[in-house]
């Protein structure tokens, strides 16, 4: 923060590290969760979390795979995607965020320059929700110095989620007509779209991605 920023523009610390050998060997558990607390288990603010990943503790094959928790999941997929071709991950994982992952993998393992264009696609989303963050808490100020009441804070607090749930919903289309070799609509276009045409656009090009891949 800078001086004369206000405390609510102070955005969450959340930090997660994957780790291949455990730090904690005594603690049998694959995620572990650090947070502010006291003596008690009592937590002072989720504003500063820490969370572990130690992939030597998965206790999950690709028999029970299917059951397993979605901590267990993420941590089977990075432990075993080098060793899985893209095709073995879409069938072991049909969700649509292992699929995205799937999808990086592919993007990784190609020239210095798609990769380059793969890091600034990310940087555009990410400045992307920062932009309509930027904007909900502009009017947030602006409903408050104007004296209106907390149901307009309400109503902006939800504007928010919305606007970060587009920015996602157009990062992963983004994502996925890249994979598909496709370029409309364009980015622009896409910011007329209403939610419920994002989401519905989103997984049309979901099911066209399997579909590739499964012929």
């Amino acid at each position: 923060m800078r001086e004369g920023d206000r405390y609510h523009e102070l955005l969450p610390a959340i930090v997660i590290c994957v780790l291949d050998k455990p730090l904690f060997k005594e603690i049998p558990h694959l995620h572990i969760d650090f947070r502010l607390r006291d003596p008690f288990g009592n937590v002072l603010t989720d504003d500063l979390q820490v969370h572990l990943l130690e992939l030597t503790k998965l206790a999950v094959t690709r028999e029970n795979l299917s059951t397993a928790t979605v901590e267990q999941q993420w941590a089977y997929f990075l432990l075993n995607a080098d060793k899985l071709t893209i095709e073995e991950i879409r069938e072991i994982f049909p969700e649509s965020e292992f699929a995205e992952a799937a999808g990086v993998l592919e993007v990784i393992k190609k020239t210095p320059e798609q990769m380059d264009h793969y890091i600034s696609r990310l940087k555009y989303q990410m400045d992307e929700v920062s932009r309509l963050e930027s904007t909900r808490i502009e009017a947030l100020q602006e409903g408050a110095l104007k004296g209106r009441d907390e149901g307009l804070q309400a109503g902006l607090k939800e504007g928010l989620k919305e606007g970060e749930k587009r920015g996602e919903l157009i990062g992963r289309i983004k994502t996925f007509q890249e994979l598909l070799g496709i370029t409309e609509p364009l980015h622009d276009q896409l910011s007329d779209f209403d939610f419920g045409q994002l989401a519905e656009l989103c997984e049309q090009l979901r099911l066209q991605l399997r579909s590739r891949h499964a012929n």
